[in-house]
């Protein structure tokens, strides 16, 4: 086996000069012994280690385990193990072979990547500690660590009475085997003093002879004996000695111990009762600030929840509306379609009916050209001509009706076509429409909660550096200035280089004050930023909401000029609602007073109708929505379309008309009437319908 991956053990503090071969035990087999026998691969000739002490063993998962066979027991890591029990080792784990610790050795093995359970104990205790009671743990540990010393030095003590009374019981097996050798000693010249007592002179000699044999043994017995009881009798008092210096060692590391406890816990109450304010105070800002943020999440949440409800149900209603004029347009085309059969089939049956009558004609002409004479044959063939042109322009007819009819019925097959992938484009709009919102949304409820996160962080830093050094009025000013410079910097419209005053959130995640964009769409139709087209508009309260409470903790000229921003915007306001307003009863009277108008001043108030909502030439297919000032919902009456060419046709059969056409203009353009919407659909009073052109209703109540 390679030495690299062989476990070994390594002593922990120097052994005496003959025990120097035991500073490092390999253990080279799969099942190691270690003891005072011979027949033992580790040999430790001492005292307190058993014949045949403890086994090391190699499991099939390349791991290694300790049998306890000793009499005084081995300890692994502080704990003792027991007779007969195994154990797992780890690497770096302690084992103490006798209870004297002369032999303390550390397991090594280099494929081993964990830690003791010990480690492991240590390392989940201090990760579960909590951070707010600081002082209460540093005085648990104090305490432990306390313990800790005490038991081990009980624990020495214990372990050098166990050796003194090993030692006397050691003592006294001694005395008894002595005493024994020599009882047998006697027993066994005397046997042979008797035996030899025939022979005098003889028997003289090997008396005196085994006497001088007997008592040199004995004398060579008793030296032995005496000299392990002496060598016994010094480790007693060794012991002895070692136990009443770890006994007054106990009793000053006791008292020291509790001295320091004392020191330290009076400490610890000082520092605590002059904290505990400090704390008491940080933990009820905590919690206003935990409230204040919960309360805003549960807002952001539930304004996030009605929007996607709204835009959900507004979604299903357009589909619906959707399928709705799908299903009437496929019953108009059978319609149209069942009464283009039916007119041709009333033609089928004319031609028909002609073509009998002819043929009657033929039959009565055959007869009479019989009755006619020679002369007039030449009148009949020519007849027969005729009715040969006639049967062929009755195939062509029927060729002609026939081939009609089947034209008619690939248009219709292209009608439904396209009237179901203008469904379908429509559906997939709006869904595109609704995600980008949605997703806008979610975006800025991140960009807020990122913001908070922000401030919550720079909070808690001043917190902490409060707990370290008192408030000081400079440093309080100094973090307002920087809170300011960060709202100034972060939270201001690109438009007016204002705080926001109303924000509002474009499709492309830009924010301006609500008047600053409104002014900007009258002029443009694109982000004043990133100049992307606007589509949708949101109010963002969770700004509008931190700008405020923030203004409030600035200092009051940052307040002065924030009320008088925010009075001269709603000023403006007032006078742009105003104008509106006007705008729309001019509009309204224009309308009442030009129903019956020729196309001029058709054309008219259309160019003055969507002057506000013109769009560049590349612009051309797209659906412009615009918000309302009071309310966040999407609203038909700002939804502007400027692709009604996708569904016009140039078939008049299948186109739709409600007015009259005249056959006066030259380019062909169609005056459209005032047609009445379906019950209960909105109507402005100006516009018209982008599907059939028609004034008097929108596309959500056309009733086309």
């Amino acid at each position: 086996m390679n030495d690299e991956i062989l476990p070994k053990l390594i002593t922990c503090k120097p052994l005496k000069d003959e025990f120097n071969h035991l500073n490092e035990i390999h253990l080279s087999s799969n099942e190691f012994s270690v003891g005072r026998a011979t027949q033992n691969e580790a040999i430790i000739p001492f005292l307190s280690i058993s014949r045949n002490h403890c086994i090391f063993k190699k499991t099939n998962d390349n791991d290694w385990t300790i049998e306890d066979r000793s009499t005084f027991g081995i300890e692994i890591n502080g704990t003792k193990l027991g007779k007969g029990k195994s154990k797992r080792l780890y690497h770096q784990d302690i084992i103490n072979l006798e209870p004297s610790g002369e032999f303390l050795y550390r397991y090594i093995h280099s494929n081993d990547d964990f830690e003791t359970p010990r480690k492991r104990f240590k390392i989940e205790k201090s990760q579960n500690t909590s951070d707010g009671d600081i002082a209460y743990d540093v005085k648990v540990k104090f305490e432990a660590s306390q313990k800790y010393e005490i038991e081990h030095i009980e624990d020495k003590i214990q372990n050098a009475k166990q050796m003194q009374t090993t030692s006397l019981i050691l003592k006294q097996q001694l005395e008894l085997d002595m005493d024994r050798q020599i009882q047998q000693l006697k027993n066994d010249y005397a046997s042979q003093i008797e035996n030899l007592q025939g022979e005098k002179d003889e028997v003289e000699k090997q008396k005196v002879f085994l006497i001088e044999q007997r008592d040199a043994e004995l004398t060579a017995v008793r030296k032995d004996m005496e000299g392990k009881i002496s060598e016994l009798m010094d480790q007693i008092q060794r012991h002895n000695e070692t136990e009443a210096e770890l006994m007054t060692e106990n009793s000053l590391l006791k008292e020291k111990l509790l001295k320091e406890r004392e020191e330290f816990i009076c400490e610890l109450n000082r520092e605590s009762s002059s904290k505990q304010d400090m704390l008491m105070k940080l933990e009820t800002k905590i919690k206003e600030q935990e409230e204040i943020r919960y309360k805003e999440k549960i807002e952001l949440e539930q304004m996030l929840k009605k929007e996607t409800e709204q835009l959900r149900i507004a979604k299903e209603k357009e589909l619906k509306e959707l399928e709705e004029q799908k299903l009437k347009r496929e019953r108009e085309l059978e319609q149209e379609l069942v009464n283009i059969k039916q007119n041709l089939q009333e033609q089928v049956k004319q031609t028909e009916e002609q073509r009998i009558k002819a043929l009657q004609d033929l039959n009565r002409q055959k007869e009479e050209m019989k009755k006619l004479s020679e002369g007039e044959k030449a009148k009949m063939e020519q007849l027969i001509q005729e009715r040969e042109e006639i049967q062929l322009k009755l195939q062509e007819a029927q060729t002609a009706a026939e081939k009609s009819l089947a034209d008619l019925q690939i248009r219709v097959q292209t009608r439904e076509i396209e009237l179901a992938a203008l469904a379908a484009e429509r559906i997939q709009q709006q869904a595109d429409h609704s995600s980008e919102v949605i997703k806008n949304l979610q975006n800025q409820l991140e960009m807020v909660k990122n913001q908070l996160q922000s401030v919550e962080t720079e909070k808690k830093k001043h917190l902490n550096n409060s707990d370290s050094e008192p408030i000081r009025e400079g440093s309080s000013t100094q973090t307002f200035n920087e809170v300011g410079e960060v709202m100034e910097s972060e939270l201001q419209c690109s438009i007016c280089a204002e705080l926001f005053v109303k924000a509002t959130t474009l499709n492309c995640s830009h924010t301006f004050c609500l008047y600053c964009i409104s002014m900007w769409k009258k002029k443009k139709k694109d982000c004043p930023i990133c100049r992307t087209s606007i589509s949708t508009e949101c109010k963002s309260l969770v700004l509008d909401t931190f700008i405020e409470r923030m203004v409030q903790k600035l200092p009051e000229e940052t307040k002065l000029k924030r009320k008088e921003l925010l009075k001269s915007r709603q000023e403006l306001e007032s006078e742009a609602d105003r104008s509106n307003i006007s705008e729309t009863d001019d509009r309204n009277v224009s309308f009442n007073s030009s129903e019956t108008s020729d196309s001029e001043i058709f054309e008219e108030e259309e160019e003055e109708e969507y002057n506000d909502y013109e769009s560049d030439d590349d612009n051309s297919g797209r659906i412009w929505v615009q918000s309302s000032d009071s309310d966040d919902r999407f609203d038909d009456d700002f939804n502007f379309f400027d692709n009604a060419s996708e569904f016009s046709d140039s078939d008049s059969d299948f186109t739709l008309s409600c007015g009259s056409e005249t056959g006066n203009d030259s380019d062909g353009v169609r005056r459209l009437g005032v047609v009445a919407g379906r019950p209960g659909s909105y109507y402005g009073g100006y516009g018209r319908c982008y599907k059939c052109g028609c004034r008097g209703h929108w596309l959500p109540g056309c009733p086309f």
